[in-house]
């Protein structure tokens, strides 16, 4: 079994102190043991990233040498990514398939921010004062603290580190301790490829104790933070103490909303893409279906006919349809929220915690509800599984209503062959990102975040350097400055 300990300074730390166990999902038995840091480690490292940012190797570094080594790295991980599979399933249950989708493409986004890294320039600036220039400097924070979550731990890691490093701060990583181990497998890599001590340092262990103590830290100068919502009123509530701007992405319960007009086949697709990929533990999961009710027996016997027979097994195994969730806390979350769905008056059309009987690990299949009222908790609340809920809707006014009934506003699908309805509808919804006739689509050019509870600023797209960077007006004189006080 192995030890994992902070990345610090260019090294693995020794470690003498506690640990924390990591649970294989698909086993439930210990695969491996992550250090438990502390207040004192997170001193440490926001001092050693400080240095960094201030002094060195990595200070030392023009906008091009940043862009030299985002490239060196992602030449590394275009070659070896392979040696990050099997840390991230063994941490967190994903299907094999869908991890190596993402890891054979994650050297991309490494490769775009060093393109967008040499484009920075200082900005002219107009104004309307005679004799006087003034220009904007970009200028890097300094630290940033970036905090990911347990279920895409590499690919969201990405979207914060990349971009932060382009811009020339140095950055603080302190991954979800329930699936911590690829992060610091993709430190090793990092610093194979030749990035200097202190430009990334990794810690690991328990929010409360280590988390805050990072975000708290007189020296942090930016946070951001992707998990749930509660999570992010804590992050941002600490934040503030410091003045510390904060990016935070948050939960979802994303609406479907399938239209009469739809190709169902190509609806079919993608409703179950939305919800069962990764056993909908991804933030912008497609979990409330809302369909016209005059297909939607047509549409419900489709789904159930495609969803009953998929296959649950070993996430290591290619031929596995549905992996485990991520841990067993989560797996009595799920559950619970389940049955007090049935308790509530929901139809259990599909139940996935019969179809998974038998299993070893922290199984739930497929599960879809009809007759789901607004006002129950499997409606309103992220449930973050693979947990479907359907309501029907007569016109479009209802449609808009339906899916803008939430407190969350992360993501939409629209399913509508009527492209003039579908593009009104995509107006009308509350959501940061809306898809048409497709679902879960990302690209670095394309901002991620959402409205009202699922958080506020955005991460990638074209603004996403300019997120890691202040400005700095820098005004200069022409002419003589005449006598105040003739």
């Amino acid at each position: 079994m192995r030890t994992y300990t902070p990345f610090v300074s260019g090294e693995f730390q020794q470690w003498t102190g506690e640990t924390i166990p990591s649970v294989n999902p698909a086993t439930g038995q210990e695969w491996s043991l992550i250090a438990r840091c502390n207040a004192a480690d997170a001193d440490a490292a926001i001092r050693d990233a400080d240095r960094a940012f201030r002094q060195g190797q990595w200070a030392a570094l023009s906008a091009e040498g940043r862009a030299d080594k985002l490239d060196a790295l992602a030449d590394v991980l275009e070659e070896r990514w392979e040696e990050l599979v099997e840390p991230e399933i063994m941490d967190n249950g994903k299907r094999i398939t869908e991890v190596r989708g993402q890891f054979s493409g994650l050297h991309s986004w490494y490769r775009h921010f060093a393109a967008e890294a040499r484009k920075l320039a200082p900005v002219s600036q107009n104004n309307s004062i005679p004799g006087v220039t003034s220009v904007g400097h970009l200028m890097p924070y300094g630290v940033v603290v970036a905090i990911t979550p347990w279920n895409s731990p590499l690919m969201i890691l990405a979207w914060k580190l990349a971009p932060a490093l382009a811009a020339g701060n140095t950055v603080v990583v302190k991954p979800s301790e329930m699936a911590s181990a690829s992060t610091l497998e993709f430190a090793r890599l990092a610093h194979e490829a030749g990035f200097p001590p202190g430009a990334l340092n990794v810690l690991t262990g328990f929010g409360h104790e280590v988390g805050e103590a990072l975000v708290r830290h007189p020296l942090t100068r930016k946070v951001t933070f992707t998990g749930s919502d509660m999570g992010g009123r804590k992050v941002a509530n600490a934040a503030s103490d410091n003045v510390v701007p904060t990016t935070l992405e948050l939960g979802g319960k994303s609406p479907q909303v399938v239209f009469d007009d739809c190709d169902l086949d190509v609806s079919v697709n993608g409703v179950l893409s939305g919800i069962f990929l990764s056993n909908g533990q991804t933030c912008v999961a497609g979990s409330r279906l809302i369909v016209q009710a005059s297909i939607k027996d047509k549409l419900i016997s489709r789904l159930l006919e495609r969803a009953r027979p998929l296959k649950p097994g070993d996430p290591l195994d290619p031929s596995t349809q549905i992996a485990p969730l991520a841990n067993e806390p989560h797996l009595r979350k799920v559950t619970a929220m389940i049955e007090q769905a049935k308790l509530d008056g929901a139809r259990c059309l599909l139940d996935g915690t019969e179809t998974v009987k038998g299993l070893t690990g922290y199984y739930i299949g497929p599960t879809i509800f009809d007759q789901v009222s607004q006002d129950m908790e499997i409606w309103r609340e992220e449930v973050f599984g693979p947990v479907l809920c359907v309501a029907t809707f007569e016109s479009e006014d209802e449609a808009i209503a339906l899916a803008n009934d939430s407190d969350y506003g992360l993501a939409a699908g629209i399913w509508s062959t009527d492209t003039a309805k579908a593009a009104r509808v995509a107006d009308a919804l509350c959501s940061g990102t809306v898809y048409i006739n497709h679902y879960r689509s990302v690209d670095p050019g394309s901002p991620i975040g959402g409205f009202k509870q699922s958080g506020y600023g955005r991460e990638l797209g074209p603004d996403a350097i300019s997120d890691f960077l202040q400005v700095k007006s820098v005004w200069t004189g022409s002419s003589p400055v005449p006598d105040p006080f003739p």
